[in-house]
């Protein structure tokens, strides 16, 4: 079964709607959205190479002229290299899928 990574937009309104989450989220996120501690989800911190792999994603979108937000960028790199599927709410995601293939990403 493939494991999801939620991040801040989905965690809010996941909190909101009540719903109970498996799975994992960033210290990022919980940064942005303290709250979503109470959903006891596995708290991934962004590696050395996590950082790395942010500033080529970073790199290759402004390249692109569609730059994200940095922290998106490290969000990413995490869910890149945990092998896992970011869940989301945010579309720019989508352009991370156009130069990364191996990139696993649902926005609902």
């Amino acid at each position: 079964m493939e494991k999801s990574l939620f991040d801040t937009n989905f965690l809010i309104d996941a909190y909101r709607g009540r719903e109970s989450l498996d799975g994992y989220t960033t210290i990022l996120n919980l940064i942005e959205f303290p709250k979503a501690i109470e959903f006891n989800l596995l708290v991934l911190f962004p590696s050395k190479s996590d950082y790395y792999l942010a500033l080529k994603i970073s790199t290759e979108l402004l390249i692109t002229g569609k730059p994200i937000p940095a922290v998106d960028s490290v969000i990413a790199a995490v869910v890149l290299n945990n092998k896992l599927k970011l869940v989301t709410k945010d579309k720019h995601f989508h352009m991370i899928k156009n130069i990364i293939k191996d990139f696993k990403v649902d926005v609902v």
